[in-house]
């Protein structure tokens, strides 16, 4: 039930995350923004502190059971070498998701830095450590490995892969297939630049270099093409929003304890 609702935040925000740069591509206001400026349109919008709490309720159990998945192999990973490092990958994402389920609760009462800020602060702050080019480089290098890693998913059969589609039907499965390939496609691609703005602040001993989602979204809408770009990731950022709230709903999950 926690990664349920999990889930379902996940795919809330990202859809909120690209329906505002998709209103932007197409001309229409909106704007680039990152998963903290998704909360702030959320928090804005109608029985905005509700849907706060239901999101950051979702996204701490989402965590939780991460964390205890990941603890006592509730997904069947095993315990060689790779496969304990795979699950202490899944937590650590898990914990990431609880600190924006954090955000949201804290959204109730102020508003605090955007995402881009933030990664700015921690890169200035991993520069600061003794061999800190390096640390924020291994970190970039792992960032793009995760990006191509989600591009091979994205291609394979992996996209539905923990999903029971038998209930969905035949038409409604492919789908959700789809939209989890697009999606999951262009989340590689923001993942991808943000690798790239690490790598960037690494070599040149600069946090201003680092950024988030929304710094990413927006070096894609200035390139060449760049609306007809941005359109394409934006749209793809909402077909992972759809492709999340469909894990939520058609996901296998073992019972952890």
């Amino acid at each position: 039930m926690l990664g349920r609702a999990g889930y379902a935040a996940k795919g809330t925000v990202y859809l909120v995350i690209g329906a505002l740069a998709a209103r932007a591509a197409l001309g229409q206001g909106g704007a680039t923004t990152d998963s903290r400026g998704a909360l702030g349109a959320i928090g804005d919008g109608p029985f905005g502190s509700v849907a706060l709490v239901l999101i950051g309720v979702g996204l701490l159990g989402y965590t939780a059971w991460r964390l205890v998945a990941a603890v006592t192999d509730a997904e069947g990973k095993g315990d060689e070498p790779t496969s304990l490092v795979v699950r202490c990958a899944q937590a650590g994402r898990g914990i990431v998701y609880g600190a924006l389920g954090v955000q949201a609760l804290r959204f109730l009462g102020e508003r605090e830095a955007t995402e881009s800020t933030a990664t700015r602060h921690w890169t200035a702050r991993l520069l600061e450590l003794p061999f800190g080019r390096v640390i924020v480089g291994a970190v970039a290098v792992g960032v793009l490995g995760y990006a191509a890693y989600q591009l091979y998913r994205a291609a394979s059969d992996k996209v539905r892969k923990h999903l029971d589609l038998g209930e969905a039907g035949s038409t409604q499965g492919r789908w959700i297939v789809r939209l989890g390939r697009f999606g999951i496609a262009a989340r590689a691609v923001v993942f991808a630049m943000i690798g790239v703005f690490l790598l960037r602040a690494a070599t040149q001993s600069d946090s201003g270099e680092a950024g988030g989602i929304a710094q990413s979204l927006r070096a894609l809408a200035s390139g060449s093409h760049g609306r007809l770009v941005l359109g394409a990731v934006s749209f793809g950022l909402v077909a992972y929003g759809v492709y999340q709230i469909a894990t939520a709903r058609y996901r296998h999950m073992r019972a952890v304890g």
